[in-house]
């Protein structure tokens, strides 16, 4: 190779040097890798066993209900013989009783056979109806929205799935309607490789998706991973947690179509997940202040990834802290949901809930 040569070669190789750098320091960046935190912010909290991965709740706060979803997403992850078999399920608390006797029942029906949820939402009009969506990551097949009715006990009966070609990577669901909702996809491809390049990258290629009891539809785009969706009582906005870009966007909706116009984001510094929505408006977001410790909780229950909850007040247009643990109370937290004075936390991978006091001071971190 000529010494011309020679030269060209090293000069390439030098960009891919500091391409991958830089990638790699946004990367990082946005993963909270060098985030600090320099101290926990602590609840008053309780455990309750749960099934491995109790990673989304929601609750009917008329019947006094928690619903809770959830699989052993490590075992599946690691593929072991048989882990295929696996089937995750819906639980439901009952808040009605004394807390201390607050514990999970399975409410699952055998239907659809393989079913591992994901996000869930809860649905209610004065015609009657009442029924739970479920994301739904079956082995081996296309993923689906499970759609069931709730009985007056919490039962659940399933209803039907819904599948579509705009189904790439469901993360969580939002009920709109008897069998309208949205959900948001996380990546923009279902190929794993083609999924970890586009995080490593910071690929603005997620989409959320419209359902409205037909077909579904692409209605925003160029969201850094869309983690957790809800919609304000009314109606009229959705949010969406976009868990790399550390941010909440809020959309206005239009009703009658279903489409969505960005109206902005609240930065909150850290890897929102699921958003739960009190009936004072104001929103709670389980969320991960270091999402490279959260990848090594993944493959490794020893290792702690910090846990954290903020609040977001619309209204008054402020947003802190009430909660941040290290990962010893709870590692790798998912959701935060509401009930009065408490909130129930429940995480990716292990096998608890805990039912926490909720404060009504937001902290900085």
């Amino acid at each position: 190779m000529s010494r011309k040569h020679l030269t060209i070669a090293g000069f390439v190789a030098l960009a891919l040097v500091v391409i991958v750098s830089v990638l790699g320091w946004r990367f990082l960046s946005a993963a909270g890798y060098f985030t600090g935190i320099r101290q926990e912010i602590a609840a008053t909290c309780r455990a309750i066993p749960a099934v491995p991965g109790p990673e989304d709740i929601q609750i009917d706060h008329e019947r006094k209900l928690a619903f809770i979803s959830g699989y052993d997403r490590r075992a599946v992850s690691a593929g072991a013989p048989g882990s295929d078999a696996i089937r995750g399920g819906i639980y439901v608390i009952d808040l009605s009783e004394p807390q201390e006797d607050w514990s999970l029942r399975p409410v699952t029906p055998n239907v659809p056979e393989s079913f591992r949820p994901h996000g869930i939402s809860l649905y209610k009009d004065e015609n009657g109806v009442n029924r739970l969506f479920a994301v739904n990551h079956p082995a081996g097949g296309p993923e689906t929205v499970e759609i069931f009715d709730i009985e007056e006990d919490g039962t659940l009966t399933h209803v039907h799935s819904v599948t579509s070609d705009a189904f790439i990577s469901l993360n969580d669901v939002v009920a709109v309607g008897p069998e309208s909702f949205y959900a948001t996809n996380d990546h923009g491809t279902r190929n794993p490789l083609g999924q970890l390049l586009g995080d490593f990258t910071l690929m603005r290629n997620s989409t959320i998706v419209y359902f409205d009891g037909e077909k579904a539809d692409v209605v925003a785009d160029k969201v850094l991973y869309a983690n957790g969706i809800n919609v304000s009582e009314d109606g009229r906005l959705v949010y969406v947690a976009s868990a790399l870009g550390m941010s909440v966007y809020i959309y206005e909706r239009d009703i009658e179509t279903g489409k969505l116009l960005l109206q902005g984001a609240v930065r909150l510094g850290t890897g929102v997940d699921n958003i739960d929505i009190q009936p004072d408006g104001t929103l709670l977001i389980g969320a991960h202040p270091n999402i490279i410790a959260f990848l090594s909780h993944a493959s490794d229950p020893e290792k702690h990834s910090p846990s954290q909850v903020v609040r977001l007040e619309p209204k008054e247009k402020r947003a802190g802290t009430i909660y941040l643990n290290f990962g010893e109370e709870i590692s790798g937290i998912s959701v935060a949901a509401g009930y009065g004075d408490v909130m129930l936390l429940g995480q990716v991978f292990e096998p608890e809930v805990l039912v926490c006091s909720q404060s009504r001071e937001l902290r900085s971190y």
